[in-house]
């Protein structure tokens, strides 16, 4: 299958036969291409940094984009936030060193004070809330200008109006769209491949967005219970302050995370939010409810 290639400078895309190891290129990846047997062919690809992936499969994480600036995590007023899904977007980002900001489209319609008051967790934590209306234009050049520069990718639920604020972000895009399903309140699948888009001048000096299909579920398959409760959104350095190296912070014993709530440091409704996730979790991979916890080693 080939690869299309944008070369810097010249918004020009090329079509190129992928590397000969057989490694599968993705969005974002940067490449060096050469005629090789008369056809352009990726000859390397740069080592993969910003990685965001999504853990689809329990053996091969689904990489969406690298060299990753920025992710746009898209919700609206209607369907409302589910702000379990930001959380399970979040764990996924982990300690890679992306900028995350949570957009609420729609916010012509009725029940905004509702909507942003699903993600009033999140932005307490320090993520920024971007109010939008892809209908209506509100907040739409002030993001635009955010995602000018380097490569954003944009994900979110089915039905959000991802594609609609996609097309008033970038002019030309024409991306299809579709209305939520009246019977059953969810969206439909108008974008079934990731699509590139350039923004605010020529690459590198602009910026390519990145639009993904719309998500359904989110699993967090191939991360362990102990790795997703370290990267639970909140937690921070509360995790390392555990007595046991597999704590789960539900009724451990010196559980760091169960400190900082009884002493104000972390907000309850962030440990609630966390044990709720947990909960699904097992019952998504039919883990039995505990096992004992198992203590540090000693140096």
């Amino acid at each position: 299958m080939l690869a299309t290639v944008l070369v810097d400078g010249t918004g020009e895309r090329i079509r190129c036969r992928p590397p000969r190891d057989r490694t599968t290129p993705v969005v974002g990846d940067q490449a060096t291409v050469d005629e090789v047997g008369g056809e352009p062919t990726i000859t390397a690809l740069s080592e993969r940094e910003r990685t965001l992936s999504r853990p689809v499969s329990p053996h091969r994480p689904l990489i969406v984009a690298t060299h990753v600036d920025r992710l746009l995590v898209v919700s609206s007023v209607e369907p409302p936030p589910r702000a379990g899904l930001v959380d399970r977007i979040l764990c996924a980002v982990g300690d890679e060193p992306i900028e995350v900001v949570l957009v609420v489209n729609k916010v012509d319609l009725p029940g905004v004070e509702a909507a942003m008051k699903r993600l009033a967790a999140h932005r307490a934590l320090g993520y920024a809330v971007v109010p939008v209306s892809a209908a209506r234009g509100d907040g739409v050049a002030e993001l635009r200008a955010r995602i000018a520069t380097g490569l954003t990718v944009v994900m979110g639920h089915s039905g959000v109006g991802k594609s609609t604020l996609l097309n008033a972000l970038v002019p030309g895009a024409d991306l299809v769209t579709a209305a939520v399903n009246e019977k059953t309140g969810k969206g439909r699948h108008t974008t079934t491949v990731s699509t590139c888009h350039v923004v605010g001048g020529p690459w590198p000096a602009g910026g390519l967005v990145v639009d993904t299909p719309g998500i359904r579920a989110f699993p967090l398959h191939g991360l362990e219970l102990t790795e997703i409760a370290t990267r639970f959104p909140g937690f921070g350095d509360a995790t390392e302050r555990c007595r046991f190296v597999d704590c789960l912070h539900e009724t451990e014993p010196d559980c760091g995370v169960q400190e900082a709530v009884e002493s104000g440091t972390l907000a309850k409704v962030r440990h609630r939010a966390w044990l709720l996730l947990l909960e699904r979790i097992r019952a998504e991979r039919a883990i039995p409810t505990r096992r004992p916890p198992s203590p540090r080693r000693q140096s």
